[in-house]
């Protein structure tokens, strides 16, 4: 078992991953928010709309506490293989707890900050726009 404190982890950060490790550790992430009973947990494609990550997962914690568990899940879940996270934020206050390993950040919010911020409207695909007819 790792020391920890909170968040926090004993490993190396994580290094450069290739496109089969991004999809691998934003799929453990994924996974790691469903089995901590995280809610509405969605996986946002964000490439060619951000130069900072090619994903979001953008789960749900019903209370403070239970997003603190779903951030360290995900930190468990994935350490081993991908290594610690580049940095972390919002752990102390709970109500937005971000996750980032470059290509794939993770948010953890409570009901009310995920309504608030609502990342999936600022960041969903823009509708294609309607052909004009001549």
């Amino acid at each position: 078992m790792l020391a920890r404190d909170g968040i926090a982890s004993t490993r190396d950060q994580v290094r450069t991953l290739t496109d089969r490790q991004i999809n691998d550790l934003t799929q453990r992430c994924r996974e790691a928010a469903i089995e901590k009973k995280a809610e509405q947990v969605t996986v946002l494609d964000i490439r060619g709309r951000a130069n900072f990550a090619d994903y979001f997962v953008i789960a749900t914690g019903r209370s403070v506490i239970q997003a603190r568990a779903v951030a360290d899940a995900v930190v468990e879940a994935s350490e081993d293989l991908y290594g610690a996270p580049i940095r972390t934020e919002g752990y102390n206050d709970g109500n937005w707890i971000l996750v980032d390993y470059g290509p794939v950040i993770v948010h953890v919010f409570t009901p009310a900050a995920r309504e608030f911020y609502n990342l999936e409207r600022l960041w969903a695909k823009p509708a294609s726009k309607p052909k004009r007819k001549a």
